[in-house]
């Protein structure tokens, strides 16, 4: 197998390219937010796009066969373009910008401030204004160093790396310091288990990028306690890895199914489960049958496109891995996620998620199943959110959990938001701790809060030789209308989710008029996928 990471990119070079303006008299020169540089329907540009500048530096220093863009004078334009718009859109108090104007963004200021820094890191006097953009790193670093935000871990992991590579840039023993007094603070969050929390629990494709934050630090750190860290976390995303090439689903706290790469191919060197991930990511890359650059947006191409190039640097052809065992039967207790595996079905379920679920059978089939959506009346509820303290049951060949369905609102801007959102932020969000206010309750709207309902759900799942059995119960005060199962059902707001995989056509659900107060829906699959489903009313 080729090196993939590297030809997965390559590919998608030429649409990065035109994100750019590469007009040198343009006063947005450098901008890869086409939205706001070209179309004109953006008011403020996004900082993170000029992530992409890392991207564009990795290409000009790699020596690959089939890089044209290697040493290339027009490319080092592009990135010093790429450095000087970075610098000029910066805060007067260090940060940047992602959603919207004066927001003072942590997560923006982390991973925009780590990809420029590696810039200067790589390029050296190659960058036009390096003094200029070494302050201003410095005065995002400074920024970095008076907040944490431990929401989503992965945001504090890609600060950390952020304010080392500033250490490296000035050597000033103070960074390294901090770096490692923050380092210490991060490690205590990390379960037993291996995971670190994005809002409350584990997810997947998040993990990789923790795990891919703290390998960049350990090659440059050598810090033994960030390799102790990545090997539990790697031991915990060994599970997700799915029998069909696909990673992660509904089943993680941020719904994400994508790896980020480059920090799992580094610790191939010495970690035989990243082994065994990077080889089904290699595969599943050259299959497309898992999300790759290919299928991801602009903006998302944008921020992690550099992250294949880098793991292009650390693939070998000789992998040592170790194999999962066939027979798993093992229940994760802080993430409430289950896994079962046998000769005729692979399965993972979060029952802190309300049972959601995803099993991939022997014949290929794949299921997934977010729970159930009702609607009674003219509202609609759903019984896939995270609860962190759910009660899980176990019981004979499975585990079943009780809980409400909760209000689904789907948000979307208006005209009257926009304004008054634009207004606020010009007279307020200057300061920073309204920034944080207005944060959290964009989070809780998006994310985090979820309306009761009265409405009561239960969920047994039970795992058999040869089938897979699932009972849910729905119970409401008042007649229910329609229900729907056996579908995705990602109602948060998670940038980098809801991508398209080949195994989202293998997808179908059930729906059905109700007319009563109580439902109980029974589906039994065989070994081969085969559905058998009723449902009774009372």
């Amino acid at each position: 197998m080729s090196n993939v990471y590297f030809k997965v990119i390559i590919e998608e070079i030429p649409r990065l390219l035109g994100l750019l303006d590469k007009n040198p008299v343009s006063p947005t020169f450098g901008s890869f937010d086409r939205n706001y540089w070209h179309y004109n329907i953006s008011d403020f540009p996004c900082a993170r796009y000029q992530e992409a500048t890392l991207t564009l530096a990795l290409l000009y220093v790699l020596n690959y066969e089939k890089n044209p863009y290697y040493n290339s004078e027009g490319i080092l334009g592009f990135i010093n373009g790429g450095v000087n718009f970075w610098r000029k859109i910066q805060r007067g108090n260090g940060s940047f910008d992602e959603w919207y104007p004066y927001e003072g963004s942590f997560v923006a200021t982390a991973f925009s401030t780590y990809a420029i820094s590696e810039v200067l890191l790589l390029l050296k006097d190659k960058i036009e204004n390096f003094e200029e953009a070494l302050r201003s790193v410095k005065k995002a670093v400074d920024f970095l160093s008076a907040n944490v935000d431990y929401t989503a871990c992965n945001q504090e992991a890609g600060a950390i790396l952020t304010i080392y590579n500033y250490y490296l840039l000035s050597n000033e023993d103070r960074y390294k310091e901090l770096a490692y007094k923050r380092l210490v603070s991060f490690y205590k969050l990390q379960k037993e288990e291996g995971w670190f929390p994005e809002y409350g629990g584990p997810d997947v494709g998040y993990l990789s990028l923790t795990i891919d934050y703290l390998a960049k630090l350990y090659e440059k750190s050598n810090w033994d306690i960030i390799r102790e860290m990545m090997d539990k976390a790697i031991g915990f995303l060994y599970y997700f890895s799915h029998p069909d090439g696909s990673f992660g689903g509904e089943y993680g706290s941020r719904n994400t199914k994508y790896i980020i790469p480059s920090g799992i191919e580094f610790a191939t060197s010495w970690n035989k489960k990243a082994g065994y991930i990077a080889f089904n990511l290699r595969k599943a890359l050259s299959e497309k049958s898992t999300i790759g650059p290919y299928n991801l947006d602009d903006r998302y191409l944008a921020y992690i496109g550099y992250t294949y190039l880098q793991a292009s640097l650390y693939y070998k052809e000789d992998l040592e891995i170790e194999g999962r065992e066939r027979y798993i039967d093992k229940y994760f207790n802080q993430s409430g996620i289950w896994v079962f595996s046998n000769d005729n079905f692979y399965l993972v379920s979060n029952f802190k998620k309300g049972g959601v679920l995803k099993a991939n059978f022997k014949n290929g089939y794949l299921l997934k199943d977010s729970g159930v959506v009702v609607k009674i009346r003219n509202k609609v509820y759903a019984s896939s959110w995270l609860n962190p303290e759910e009660e899980v049951i176990s019981e004979d060949r499975g585990y079943k959990v009780f809980r409400e369905l909760k209000l689904l609102t789907f948000p979307k801007m208006s005209i009257i938001k926009n304004i008054f959102l634009r207004i606020f932020q010009s007279l307020f969000g200057r300061f920073n701790f309204v920034n944080k206010i207005t944060k959290k309750l964009l989070r809780d709207i998006l994310i985090s809060k979820q309306k009761s309902s009265g409405v009561k759900f239960f969920r047994v799942i039970r795992v058999f030789d040869d089938k897979l059995e699932i009972e849910d119960v729905i119970i409401s005060s008042e007649k229910i209308s329609k229900v729907f199962c056996g579908m995705e059902n990602p109602y948060i707001f998670i940038p980098s989710s809801r991508y398209f995989e080949i195994g989202d056509l293998n997808r179908y659900y059930h729906q059905f008029e109700v007319g009563s107060k109580r439902v109980t829906i029974r589906r039994v699959f065989n070994e081969k996928g085969k559905e058998e489903f009723s449902y009774k009313l009372d």
